[in-house]
């Protein structure tokens, strides 16, 4: 009672010797604005790490009441694919995300979150179409753990997590660059191996930062980031589909490295500085044997049987582009084919896709290609080639020596001969994509000049 009375006194003398104060306090309060809350996790900036190798040691701790579990330093000891995201949300509450690889972004807007209410935890999915792949796991405001899984192939999942508020993919601070790695670099991976394949390394360096990519004969590594702390050099990036790692260490004019893809693979490389192209050229790899025409009936994404003696197809130059839903290379060539076919509308030219893909059965083989015509808006017509491996693309032409890699084109001319063939691709992220252009321009051209 007492209290009670004393609370009152002092709220009365309050009020009134300092009704000032208290009308200024209020006015502060009123300008205070409560950010906007989400029910997903918080909007900006994130680190995420694909784990591929853990051998950190786990302290357990026994309290009275429960266990804690804790490690010194949580990634000394582990092996991280790192890649950096941003989470946005649109007006409608619905989120996105993009993945961030130097100067590309990548985005997912099929995003499922909500709540287990078996184990009390916040969920979310994170479909990355229109690759048959998911990132899924759990969240708090700040963190998310869980799992890449890439669905088209047999029980392929590699640890994921990610924190919110770290603007960095490697070290955060890292030491001085000791070298500058901008330039072209001539590279073998898996040197003296049977599996051993050339490549030209094309970086460019802004202090720690890099950027670049690999170029080889079946395609090219797309976009990556990262940066050169003192002698080593580290590059990743992340498209949905491939989870990539460089790691190397710079001797001289030289690097020694490996190369990390998932969890699966991983190669030693070499490169030296050199302005020397090693590389064959599209053109040069596979060889025409024939002339006879090339036929096949196969079904679309609806299913329907398709050939090139339908009227769709007759009296046309006709493009066919080896390709995968589960390739990113292939991806970009789609979009470069739309690009060609939007800014030079010819009805003389046909663009017809095989798609070689993982599922063996037909009918998920189908479905998968729909979803990704779908997904990507292709405009021409995707037929389903079989399963994903050169063998199965190669038996389909006789007429030249093998598909050697995907994508790769051919081109045919109105009566289906075989006139050129065109083995990977140099995309948007290699110095060469111009030249790409140029020279696909110029076989289109030679075909016409040929029709008349």
């Amino acid at each position: 009672m007492i209290s009670l009375l004393t609370h009152w006194w002092e709220t009365k003398r309050l009020w009134q010797v300092s009704p000032l104060i208290l009308f200024i306090l209020l006015i502060q309060l009123g300008c205070i604005s409560v950010p906007r809350q989400h029910n997903g996790p918080a909007p900006g900036r994130w680190r995420g790490t694909f784990i591929l190798e853990d051998s950190r040691e786990i302290i357990v701790t026994k309290g009275k009441d429960k266990i804690v579990t804790r490690d010194s330093d949580p990634e000394s000891l582990k092996k991280v694919i790192p890649c950096t995201f941003e989470i946005l949300y649109r007006e409608d509450g619905s989120m996105i995300i993009d993945f961030i690889n130097g100067d590309e972004r990548i985005r997912f807007d099929q995003i499922q979150h909500g709540y287990d209410q078996r184990s009390g935890n916040d969920t979310i999915e994170i479909r990355l179409d229109p690759y048959d792949a998911i990132i899924k796991g759990i969240w708090e405001h700040s963190k998310i753990a869980g799992d890449f899984i890439v669905l088209d192939k047999n029980q392929y999942s590699i640890p994921f997590t990610a924190q919110y508020g770290q603007d960095y993919r490697f070290k955060k601070i890292p030491d001085t660059a000791r070298v500058d790695l901008s330039g072209s670099w001539e590279v073998v991976f898996d040197k003296d191996s049977s599996d051993s394949f050339r490549a030209i390394g094309e970086f460019k360096q802004n202090n720690n930062h890099l950027t670049g990519t690999f170029r080889t004969e079946t395609g090219d590594f797309r976009y990556l980031e990262g940066q050169v702390s003192g002698h080593s050099m580290k590059l990743s990036s992340f498209d949905g589909a491939h989870a990539y790692l460089f790691d190397a260490q710079v001797m001289g004019d030289s690097l020694y490295g490996k190369f990390y893809s998932g969890n699966k693979y991983k190669a030693t490389f070499e490169a030296k500085r050199s302005v020397q192209n090693n590389l064959r050229a599209g053109m040069e790899i596979v060889s025409i044997l024939s002339d006879k025409p090339v036929t096949f009936s196969l079904p679309n994404s609806e299913g329907q049987m398709v050939n090139l003696e339908e009227a769709a197809y007759q009296n046309k130059i006709k493009i066919l582009q080896i390709m995968g839903s589960w390739c990113p290379n292939c991806r970009d060539e789609v979009e470069f084919l739309k690009s060609f076919q939007k800014q030079n509308p010819d009805p003389k030219i046909a663009l017809i896709g095989l798609a070689f893909e993982r599922h063996k059965d037909k009918n998920k083989a189908i479905d998968r290609i729909k979803a990704y015509k779908t997904k990507l808006d292709i405009p021409y017509e995707v037929l389903w080639g079989g399963y994903a491996h050169k063998d199965s693309a190669s038996a389909l032409f006789p007429q030249i020596d093998g598909i050697k890699s995907y994508p790769t084109l051919i081109f045919l001319d109105s009566r289906n001969r075989i006139k050129k063939v065109h083995s990977g691709f140099d995309g948007p992220a290699t110095s060469e994509f111009g030249n790409f252009q140029k020279e696909f321009q110029q076989i289109i051209s030679e075909l016409k000049e040929q029709e008349k």
